[in-house]
């Protein structure tokens, strides 16, 4: 008896033994482990989302968009699409768009960027540029969707120049109907020595 009263326990009782990782009382280590378990299911339910979304045919972007910016991005795309290929059906001559120069059913757009364009261009043509197709298409929009049953001409550079086959490429995606390609294009129209704005 003399022994328990010197540690002052029961000598029946044993002394708690503390556990490792133990730090506190049985409340707080409960409190600590749903935490770790909420944590644990919140980064699963998110990269499960994640994996979810990336594999969708339509992806949701992780980032919002404003619906000018979402139009920018798919414009931009649409542009950036391979041209499709010419047929003559949707090719127009030198001589035809010289009949349509001024004509209120014909529209034609000049592909090449601001600068060329700047320059010189076919008188009346408007533009739209492959290179900041999207800016320049928020910005002729007004005009563009009252034209769409127009009959509309694009032309570039000429030559190898593609920009205007994928700017038509573009307006055809996006509902234009009578969409022809000038192919001789600016270096056609200037060595034949028309008339150009600037």
């Amino acid at each position: 008896m003399e022994s328990a009263s010197l540690t002052g326990q029961h000598p029946l009782k044993p002394a708690p033994v503390a556990r490792v990782g133990d730090s506190g009382p049985p409340g707080r280590r409960t409190f600590t482990r749903d935490i770790a378990g909420v944590m644990c299911l919140s980064v699963a339910s998110l990269l499960a989302g994640l994996a979810i979304n990336y594999f969708r045919a339509a992806p949701l972007p992780l980032v919002y968009q404003t619906p000018e910016q979402r139009l920018a991005t798919e414009l931009t795309t649409l542009v950036e699409a391979p041209a499709f290929r010419l047929s003559d059906a949707d090719t127009i001559p030198l001589a035809q768009l010289r009949s349509e120069i001024g004509d209120p059913k014909t529209i034609i757009l000049d592909a090449r960027a601001a600068p060329f364009y700047q320059q010189g261009h076919i008188p009346g043509a408007l533009n739209l540029s492959r290179d900041d197709f999207a800016a320049d298409y928020r910005r002729l929009r007004l005009t563009l969707d009252a034209s769409k049953n127009k009959s509309i001409v694009v032309y570039c550079s000429g030559g190898d120049c593609h920009d205007s086959r994928m700017v038509a490429s573009a307006l055809l995606s996006l509902g234009f109907a009578q969409v022809r390609v000038y192919t001789g294009g600016w270096s056609g129209w200037t060595e034949a020595g028309l008339p150009v704005e600037k």
